[in-house]
């Protein structure tokens, strides 16, 4: 039960017969091994300690849970890879931002489902001949995206495309580095109304004694459509594999893997970051296998409890001149709106507040 000051949740858990059984202090009805109570969540972050004393001494154990206050369904889309329409603003040198078929179709989304785009960005772009750098691109669009901030934003996502996994084992001074080129030269070219810290970067993998450089830069949330459940690529085909390896998904472990696979989101005390799991991609999955996902996923809520979605894919596929263009990537796009907006998900920035819950601000 749900007030202004509090979350009442029931806890179970069973320890020794004998054992006198408190939760934060407070004695709990006892069902031979089974013992049960209601606790108070009271705070956006909480921790609730269990004590079994018996005439042999006192075992403690403690969680921590998280009150997404107020929760609401909500929704996000992010698109990696964005460095081809910076190359074009720079090259062809529209009239106006909009003008370019790529930012166009996204405000057509965003007007009509009022859909939020995080597009995550290289500094350079390896598939240009000239190799294309973002220090090229003028300030000549930054009001434009200053005033269209409210649902568009601009972020680091790596250096560049390739290496694959550049930070996969990487110094401090290269993030730093990389980092603050990125965002030194977004932060000009489309002002800091229109920029935001990320919540991935490229290939999803960061060693944790790295997440610091990030912190510091204002990152809370760290998102990936791996942790357990990996795809490759063989002969050109996609294959699931479902074993025991953990990878795209920050060197996490088996225990937080498959918690992300049931509930897809997951709060971390170590290092004081929210995680968060997508569960399809507009360039690879099609229209029909995107909403099927979508309306599975929100079938599901019930028992997950989770009520954020996040749709993710990749820039270059929308490009004609890009080897593995689709003709259709926007009607995948639009399919990973449409259906959130049928099911009653709100559009939000998920590095607003909760996952995009103001509620604690």
């Amino acid at each position: 039960r749900e007030s202004k000051t509090e979350l009442l949740i029931e806890l179970r858990g069973i320890a020794d017969p004998q054992s006198r059984v408190a939760v934060n202090g407070t004695p709990a009805v006892r069902h031979d091994r089974e013992f049960i109570t209601v606790v108070p969540l009271r705070n956006k972050i909480n921790r609730i300690t269990a004590s079994a004393k018996d005439k042999f001494g006192e075992r403690t154990q403690t969680i921590t849970l998280v009150w997404d206050k107020a929760s609401f369904k909500r929704y996000t889309v992010r698109i990696d890879d964005n460095i081809f329409f910076l190359t074009d603003l720079a090259k062809e040198k529209p009239h106006r931002l909009f003008d370019h078929f790529y930012l166009k179709e996204l405000k057509r989304l965003h007007e009509k489902y009022g859909s939020k785009f995080i597009l995550k960005c290289f500094y350079r772009n390896d598939h240009d001949p000239e190799k294309f750098t973002l220090d090229r691109l003028s300030a000549s669009y930054r009001s434009e995206f200053e005033e269209n901030a409210d649902w568009l934003h601009l972020a680091f996502h790596a250096w560049s495309e390739f290496p694959d996994r550049p930070y996969q084992h990487c110094s401090e001074e290269k993030l730093s580095h990389d980092y603050d080129a990125t965002m030194q030269e977004l932060n000009r070219i489309a002002g800091e109304k229109a920029c935001t810290p990320p919540t991935n970067v490229h290939w999803a993998m960061l060693p944790p004694e790295r997440f610091r450089v990030l912190k510091d830069r204002g990152l809370k949330i760290l998102t990936s459509g791996g942790y357990m459940e990996n795809q490759i690529y063989v002969n050109g085909k996609v294959e699931k594999l479902q074993s025991g390896s953990c990878d795209i998904g920050f060197f996490y472990e088996q225990d937080v893997a498959h918690h992300m696979l049931q509930k897809r989101c997951f709060y971390d005390p170590d290092h004081d970051l929210f995680l968060s799991r997508t569960f399809f991609c507009f360039n690879i999955d099609t229209p029909a296998e995107i909403e099927t996902k979508i309306r599975r996923e929100d079938s599901a809520a019930a028992a997950s409890g989770c009520e954020i979605m996040e749709a993710v894919g990749h820039e270059q596929y929308a490009f004609r001149r890009y080897s593995n263009y689709l003709p259709d990537f926007f009607e995948r796009v639009e399919t990973s709106c449409r259906i959130p907006t049928e099911l009653g998900y709100r559009p939000v920035f998920f590095q607003d507040g909760l996952f995009g819950n103001p509620a604690w601000e």
